[in-house]
């Protein structure tokens, strides 16, 4: 399995080379004028865009590293065995308080009763 942010560039790059490809063939079959603007640009400008954020990917403080995490397999599975072990704790905690409130509540039940 590779890594989030490799995976990511590597599509990146595929889909901007693949736009920049496609506006060259819309320039040789005519389709397509450099000199005036027209719908094949903005074909052109997503793929400059792709291959900028393939770019960017890479870096540790841009804001696609924390959508496509640059780590191993074994980091990605400590990351997820340490959030499982924080929400059982939670739980538990939850659960402690639950019974307590139930204890109490019962317990001030009964002294009215009586």
């Amino acid at each position: 399995m590779d890594q989030p942010s490799k995976a990511a560039k590597l599509i990146l790059l595929g889909t901007g080379f693949g736009l920049i490809l496609i506006c060259g063939f819309a320039i040789i079959e005519e389709r397509m004028v450099v000199t005036e603007i027209g719908f094949g640009h903005l074909f052109l400008l997503i793929g400059i865009i792709c291959l900028m954020m393939a770019k960017l990917v890479s870096y540790e403080t841009s804001f696609l590293s924390t959508l496509f995490p640059n780590e191993t397999v074994a980091e990605l599975k400590q990351r997820v065995d340490q959030d499982i072990n924080q929400l059982s704790h939670e739980n538990r905690v939850g659960n402690a308080w639950a019974e307590l409130e139930s204890k109490v509540l019962t317990d001030e039940i009964d002294s009215e009763q009586e």
